[in-house]
């Protein structure tokens, strides 16, 4: 799994490609640690190269959320492919996360 982040101001928006298993989850929590929360009011994630996600990776997204909605801020996730998309919205992580299919 490959991630990019790019941090301006009070948004951070992190490019992700790659399965997101165990040691992807594992990587992408390390790499929300090193962001600073308290200053971020917007985490986008640009799931363009996501092939798999698994329960790991969803822990770790909801971790984030909890971690920046202490301080007022939202996570999106942009470009989901067709099939994490349905998941998103079967299990109803819609009404958490801000969420976008790919086009």
């Amino acid at each position: 799994m490959e991630l990019k982040v790019v941090a301006l101001e009070d948004r951070a928006r992190i490019e992700i490609a790659g399965n997101i298993d165990e040691r992807g989850a594992e990587e992408m929590k390390r790499r929300f640690l090193d962001l600073d929360l308290s200053s971020i009011k917007e985490v986008t994630l640009d799931f363009g190269g996501v092939t798999f996600i698994g329960s790991s990776g969803i822990g770790k997204l909801l971790l984030l959320y909890k971690n920046l909605a202490t301080h007022g801020g939202a996570v999106r996730i942009d470009n989901m492919p067709k099939d994490i998309y349905t998941m998103f919205k079967v299990v109803k992580l819609d009404k958490i996360f801000q969420i976008s299919s790919a086009t």
